[in-house]
């Protein structure tokens, strides 16, 4: 089969797969990507072109609506301008390391690496590499803070029951729900 046509059926086929390390390892067993790790788990549905200069490495989360862009169009831009088709299609790799997880709505660029214990915040274009234990956001993706920081207040957090958490996998208990309000307006008190 065409690649092209790979391509469309492996993205139907991930709309139809329930569960995000389920199409993780549809992805792995059909060898859509370079590389897919262990303990991956992928939101997204749509397959990139070029899926084959994407590398997953261990224990990734990639959230729901994340772009990889492998290739640009400017040569056809470029060739109508300049004729003679001179300008070829630029295409690159991105490679995302352990221990990372890459927010919804992000655009990450080709010939980025995402290196080992990096949070991406959600929306953030990211156009050059991201330095192991860093969380970058904005547009273009610039540093926020460390990983290890986000780790101790996370936990502290949870410790001090300023933080909601479940078990359940998008099922709450009405309990859940009740101490996530709880919190949400314990931290909103002084804000009016």
């Amino acid at each position: 089969m065409n690649m092209k046509y790979k391509r469309i059926w492996w993205t139907i086929r991930m709309y139809m797969i329930r569960g995000s390390y389920k199409r993780a390892d549809y992805a792995r067993k059909h060898k859509i990507y370079a590389q897919v790790g262990e303990n991956v788990t992928l939101q997204i549905r749509k397959i990139p072109l070029y899926s084959q200069l994407i590398k997953f490495h261990n224990n990734i989360a990639i959230a729901r609506n994340v772009d990889f862009v492998t290739h640009d169009v400017i040569h056809g831009v470029l060739n109508e301008l300049y004729p003679g088709g001179v300008f070829k299609e630029h295409i690159g790799c991105i490679e995302i390391m352990d221990n990372v997880f890459v927010g919804s709505n992000t655009v990450i660029l080709d010939g980025v690496r995402i290196g080992p214990n990096v949070i991406i915040a959600s929306g953030s274009v990211v156009t050059k590499d991201v330095e192991p234990g860093t969380i970058v956001a904005g547009v273009p993706a610039k540093p926020i803070g460390s990983f290890d920081d986000f780790i101790r207040k996370r936990s502290e957090a949870e410790k001090l029951g300023k933080s909601c958490s479940t078990e359940h996998n998008q099922n709450l208990t009405k309990q859940e729900i009740d101490v996530a309000w709880k919190v949400f307006n314990d931290s909103h008190k002084n804000k009016k």
